[in-house]
């Protein structure tokens, strides 16, 4: 899991990124995320696309830990605020639903090490297939937001194998 700040482009900190989520972070910078409806807009047929998407937040309760296979996530809050929780995905890591073969996702019980983080407008993270995340956490009350996931085919970042 990486965690940032979309506005501070630090040369010492981006530069470590992975050329192909560099290139992505910098597409999200570069496009007007406001404008754009809730919906698919593909960057690179299924191996990168973008969703805009404005989910109204819940209680930690109401959310389960989810993880991908194919994909890893760029997560971007463009308006509201949003408590995600992280943590590894372990051998101990119990699903309680998988759709991972015609879905890309598996949802999880929750997890004893998970941590917190607090996005407001221009936070991202970015998540492996290794990592367990619950979005859309309310921070407070529920309410709308509006963010931006990039899906990025693991394939484009070489090092990790799809069936972790």
């Amino acid at each position: 899991m990486i965690w940032g700040d979309i506005g501070s482009r630090e040369a010492t900190e981006w530069s470590a990124f992975h050329p192909v989520l560099r290139a992505a972070l910098d597409r999200l910078r570069q496009t007007d995320l406001q404008a754009l409806d809730p919906g698919k807009y593909e960057w690179d047929g299924e191996r990168m696309f973008l969703l805009i998407q404005e989910p109204q937040t819940a209680p930690k309760a109401e959310r389960k830990p989810e993880a991908h296979r194919r994909y890893a996530d760029i997560q971007l809050l463009i308006e509201g605020r949003e408590w995600i929780g992280c943590a590894r995905r372990t051998d101990r890591s119990a699903v309680v639903e998988d759709e991972l073969e015609t879905k890309d996702y598996a949802l999880y019980e929750d997890p004893e090490d998970e941590i917190g983080l607090v996005m407001s407008p221009g936070s991202f993270a970015i998540f492996f297939p290794s990592d367990l995340h619950r979005p859309c956490v309310c921070v407070g009350a529920p309410e709308s937001i509006k963010k931006a996931v990039v899906k990025i085919d693991l394939a484009l970042l070489g090092e990790f194998q799809r069936n972790q």
